[in-house]
């Protein structure tokens, strides 16, 4: 691609070696001995710092993040830790905070890439919640700090955090009908074709098509718990279907009584 860098050994036969970027961490070598071409990776010069930063939103999670340094992806990072804990798309206040302890990647004294987060704290209307980093033998994952695991039964957001068109209602004046009518559940506005993921780990009971419902996923978890999903463009999985925290189950849409692109979700 435009930019790589390419660094030739030539002798009075030609092409000797040749050494290019592999990836971050590596060198690429290609060397001629006799009439063969040989290849070997080589370790780059890394060097690893650690780094600390706090921020408070004072408008979005993203903006908070970028005016604190981070990278969209660590930004990602920071909200998939608490995802079992914070709705980022229903909970998020201004005047949160958070703060995170992570790894600067350095390449021969050149700053490269923000790497792993090492610890972090997430302060949400008040409550704080806290996560570290800690490899228990089946590699690294987070934990709290009495030593629970971050990862719990049921995912806060059935889906990338995204704008949230309204929340649990019970007066709410449905927006087709005009009726007032209980909403007991989570509107997620999104665009059409968002990825929807199951909840927690279920067996789908119910996936069809209804009048009102539009498209929509039933899935029944332990303990008497169901989760819905409706309104969905498609769906990706049929009754009967075992499912997995995290699984994508099927798209947003706008089916049904729906006035726009949209995830009405249920934990009942």
């Amino acid at each position: 691609r435009p930019g790589d860098e390419l660094a030739f050994e030539l002798d009075d036969e030609g092409l000797k070696a040749l050494r290019t970027e592999y990836d971050d961490e590596n060198w690429l070598f290609v060397e001629r001995t006799a009439d063969q071409l040989s290849s070997r990776l080589e370790a780059r010069n890394l060097e690893v710092r650690v780094a600390e930063v706090e921020a408070e939103i004072t408008s979005s999670l993203f903006n908070a993040g970028k005016n604190a340094g981070l990278s969209d992806n660590m930004i990602l990072r920071l909200a998939g830790i608490f995802g079992w804990d914070i709705d980022f798309a229903l909970d998020i206040r201004r005047g949160d905070r958070f703060a995170l302890l992570f790894e600067e990647i350095y390449r021969d004294g050149q700053f490269l890439r923000q790497g792993a987060i090492l610890g972090a704290r997430f302060v949400n209307q008040g409550e704080s919640f806290e996560a570290i980093r800690f490899d228990a033998g089946n590699g690294p994952d987070f934990y709290d700090p009495e030593g629970r695991p971050m990862r719990k039964a049921f995912l806060r957001t059935p889906m990338s955090f995204t704008r949230v068109t309204s929340n649990f209602n019970p007066s709410r004046v449905h927006p087709v009908t005009r009726r007032v009518r209980p909403h007991n559940g989570t509107d997620y506005g999104a665009p059409t074709g968002t990825p929807v993921w199951a909840a927690g780990d279920g067996t789908v009971i119910e996936a069809g098509y209804g009048a009102a419902n539009g498209n929509y996923i039933f899935i029944k978890h332990g303990n008497h718990i169901v989760t819905r999903y409706l309104h969905l463009s498609k769906k990706k999985v049929k009754r009967g279907d075992r499912v997995r925290q995290g699984q994508t189950i099927g798209l947003v849409g706008a089916t049904g009584l729906a006035t726009g692109p949209h995830l009405h979700y249920e934990f009942l």
